[in-house]
């Protein structure tokens, strides 16, 4: 007679992981991702403005921290990590690499009050610090954001695999079609998931497509210019075809994707106008976003530095 033998094993535990990339929406989605989530969000961070974290950060963390089943972090890098009963779902934006170089500028103008044109920053970039404007996009997912030479089709390549394997591709371009194909297929696993949002730290509107407003990035920095940062970001502008190839063919599985589309752009304007009409006064004695909404968890590292 066979044996029915029962073994005790935990349940499946899903989690969103969002690998932010700066200057392309990230913090849009980060904001999407502690609403849904609240108590059960986190950012993770390194102890410096540099620092590298690894799929071996995540090993340690999630296991610790079992009610936590989104993060969000500017310092991780790709590979996802492979973590008993966790099944992590990945979230990655990128943005069409001269409009992120353009979006760069833009902010680091409002932040830090550059006197430089537009054309003399990217200038001061391209003579001393390549690793921030030649392919970084590749970098990150390649190569863990680490910069030793130029991007190959070795590193596209890999990159590509990455991005293919995504849970949550997107694309700053298409970011309402990213987030229509994310909340469709995020649903068995988060049946109540909802991702309309309002957009988050915007320093300008150049949401470049191919063929739309490149006149003004010529018009700007001079088609000299031009034609050296496009030809430092080759593998980037690739992956960025390959990247809006991925969500339009991933659009085109889902059941009336542009009745879809509508509908949430409907509720995306809804949700604004309620921002508007409802936002709270906060008083100092009221508890902060990210007491309610999320925990703000430093790593193991984060905490030996601070602990010095």
């Amino acid at each position: 007679m066979a044996a029915h033998i029962q073994l005790l094993a935990p349940r499946m535990r899903y989690v969103v992981i969002h690998y932010h990339i700066f200057k392309n929406g990230g913090t849009t989605v980060e904001t999407i991702l502690e609403r849904e989530f609240r108590e059960g969000f986190a950012t993770l961070h390194g102890p410096d403005a540099d620092a590298t974290l690894t799929g071996s950060d995540l090993v340690e963390f999630l296991p610790a921290h079992p009610n936590v089943s989104a993060v969000s972090s500017h310092h991780l890098r790709y590979p996802k990590p492979d973590i008993p009963h966790i099944v992590l779902f990945d979230c990655c934006f990128l943005r069409h690499p001269l409009a992120r170089l353009h979006s760069y500028y833009t902010h680091l103008s409002r932040t830090e009050a550059l006197r430089e044109s537009a054309g003399e920053f990217m200038e001061r970039l391209m003579d001393a610090a390549p690793h921030q404007i030649s392919d970084v996009q590749v970098h990150q997912l390649a190569n863990a954001g680490a910069f030793t030479r130029p991007a190959s089709e070795y590193d596209l390549d890999k990159a590509t695999h990455i991005l293919r394997q995504m849970a949550m591709p997107g694309l700053v371009s298409m970011f309402d079609e990213s987030l229509v194909a994310a909340e469709y297929f995020l649903r068995p696993a988060f049946p109540t998931i909802r991702l309309e949002y309002v957009p988050q730290n915007v320093t300008n509107g150049l949401h470049l497509l191919p063929g739309e407003r490149l006149d003004y990035l010529i018009e700007l920095w001079g088609a000299d210019l031009y034609e050296k940062l496009a030809r430092l970001n080759q593998m980037d502008m690739e992956l960025f075809r390959r990247a809006r190839a991925e969500i339009t063919q991933r659009l085109d599985l889902i059941p009336r994707a542009q009745e879809r589309l509508v509908e949430f752009r409907s509720r995306c304007a809804q949700f604004a106008e309620e921002q508007l009409t409802s936002s709270p006064v906060r008083d100092a004695s009221s508890p902060t976003l990210a007491s309610e909404s999320g925990a703000r968890v430093p790593t193991p590292a984060h905490r030996a530095a601070r602990a010095q």
